[in-house]
């Protein structure tokens, strides 16, 4: 049995929030699936039992805890064993600084267990959702701290509200631009030279902005597929797909796909059917 919902965020956390998603899930073959980055941060509660995760760079177990996984740059394999069931926040890539004391660079390519966080507000979280039992009890409890967490943020200062609106604009403009635009030309649209614009980036999304524009448009290409409704592999004009999203050769493009797939994009699409989570939830 599986089952999978998504459910938008109040309206005081729609401008950090893209959505919760809540996963029931029942594993009687193990068998891996690759989670590939998307360009944003995630908190996940564990309620159901482990979950292997497998990287390039380390093996984890996570069981009955609440996790930060931050913005990746490569593709990560995930084990389902038993009875799953996760909930978690996804963030808007801008979305959540305003929740942590630490620079979201910190956790890059990372999945932190809660307690390492070292902070009250979340640890008495993860204890409080321990005791709900309800979806609806579970999204309750999270917005209440959350709401909370935002109301206290020294974000809120002129200084750190100022930077927070600049890269919400510079995120924006990335998106419009499905990754395809320079620096220094964002750099210029926020009013700020080139070392302090890839600072406060980095600090608030997580990724460089050279590294996140490559993941956007990685995840442009995909949802251009998904949009597309290919019925054949040998429908897909690589050519175009080079043109229109600014890629040097066919060459780049495969090695960007092999970067957050492990998969050369033919290999890719036999396999999977496009989906950019980013663009299309």
């Amino acid at each position: 049995m599986e089952s999978f919902d998504i459910i938008k965020p109040s309206s005081v956390l729609e401008p950090y929030i893209k959505y919760y998603w809540i996963l029931d899930y029942e594993s009687k073959i193990i068998e891996p699936i690759r989670v590939i980055p998307y360009g944003c941060v995630q908190f996940t509660f564990y309620l159901g039992d482990r979950i292997q995760s497998l990287s390039t760079s380390n093996t984890s177990y996570f069981k009955d805890q609440a996790v930060v996984s931050g913005q990746s740059s490569m593709f990560m394999d995930v084990v389902p064993q038993g009875k799953i069931r996760l909930i978690t926040i996804v963030f808007k890539p801008f979305g959540a600084k305003p929740f942590f004391d630490f620079p979201i660079s910190y956790i890059k390519n990372n999945i932190v267990s809660i307690k390492d966080i070292n902070n009250g507000e979340w640890i008495d979280l993860e204890n409080r959702l321990g005791d709900c039992y309800s979806i609806k009890e579970i999204i309750s409890t999270l917005e209440k701290t959350l709401i909370k967490k935002l109301e206290k943020n020294s974000l809120f200062n002129s200084y750190s509200s100022i930077n927070y609106n600049r890269m919400t604009h510079a995120v924006k403009e990335i998106d419009k631009a499905n990754g395809n635009i320079k620096s220094k030309q964002l750099s210029s649209l926020i009013c700020l030279c080139d070392k302090q614009f890839n600072r406060i980036f980095t600090n608030y999304i997580g990724n460089n902005p050279k590294e996140f524009m490559r993941i956007i448009k990685y995840q442009s290409v995909l949802y251009k597929l998904q949009s597309s409704n290919l019925k054949d592999i040998q429908d897909i004009d690589f050519q175009d797909l080079v043109y229109e999203f600014g890629y040097y050769d066919q060459s780049h493009l495969i090695n960007n796909f092999k970067q957050f797939t492990g998969y050369t994009p033919k290999e890719y699409i036999k396999q999977f059917a496009p989906c950019s989570e980013y663009f299309s939830m």
